[in-house]
């Protein structure tokens, strides 16, 4: 089955196209020009690549949410698009997911995908591995970054042996903080997690996640900073 990912919920927006087992091509740009110009390039190019067409796709996915409330709309709005119109299986991710299965899972690791949600918050789940595939273990979530540390500090108390996995756009940010509270027992820092990866992201790919393109949704786990701000105001 040929499918082609989309994502534009972070910094970096990316496309790729695999057969299932093998990706056919992938594509990331580091924000050189907005998602909205980037985009449907990256889709062409990554078409173009692999040297097939819209219409030789069996399905399409994008990751919708939680993330940059303009960027999240983009991409799903490009991708739904096509998939309602070729009549296509559509099928939605969600950015937490995916950020914490970009590397395989491993016994022992708790993936703590972070994603920036400003005043010291961020959006995040915890994750443990199953055959391979990190599963989710708690709710996604906005929380202030205490209580992330503070939750993940009572998981390593519970098990000697777990390790720390970070990723997201905020890893970089609060990485310290969590080695000070949690010595020897956070992974080390990576640059290439703190982007959405999607090399791996057809794994996630169910039946589960199917939607109608037609009526498909951001996923967001708050409102924007402008609806609170004239709700305030009301």
């Amino acid at each position: 089955m040929k499918i082609l990912v989309g994502d534009t919920c972070l910094k970096t927006a990316s496309a790729i196209i695999s057969n299932g087992k093998n990706i056919l091509s992938y594509m990331q740009s580091m924000g050189e020009e907005p998602h909205s110009v980037m985009f449907p390039k990256l889709v062409e190019q990554v078409l173009s690549t692999s040297r097939i067409g819209f219409k030789a796709l069996d399905a399409i996915a994008c990751v919708y949410g939680p993330g940059s409330f303009t960027g999240v709309r983009i991409g799903l709005t490009y991708l739904k698009t096509i998939a309602y119109t070729l009549d296509l299986p559509f099928y939605v991710l969600n950015t937490l997911d995916v950020l914490a299965n970009m590397e395989a899972g491993k016994r022992h690791v708790i993936s703590v995908p972070l994603i920036e949600a400003r005043n010291n918050e961020v959006f995040t789940a915890m994750y443990e591995s199953e055959k391979g595939i990190y599963k989710r273990i708690t709710p996604y979530t906005a929380k202030h970054i205490d209580k992330v540390i503070e939750e993940t500090v009572s998981i390593c108390e519970k098990d000697e042996n777990a390790l720390i996995l970070l990723s997201g756009d905020a890893q970089v940010k609060y990485i310290s903080r969590f080695q000070d509270s949690l010595p020897d027992r956070i992974l080390p820092y990576s640059e290439e997690r703190d982007y959405v990866d999607l090399k791996r992201a057809c794994f996630l790919i169910s039946e589960n996640c199917r939607e109608n393109p037609f009526t498909a949704e951001p996923f967001y786990l708050r409102e924007s900073g402008a609806v609170r701000m004239k709700k305030q105001q009301q």
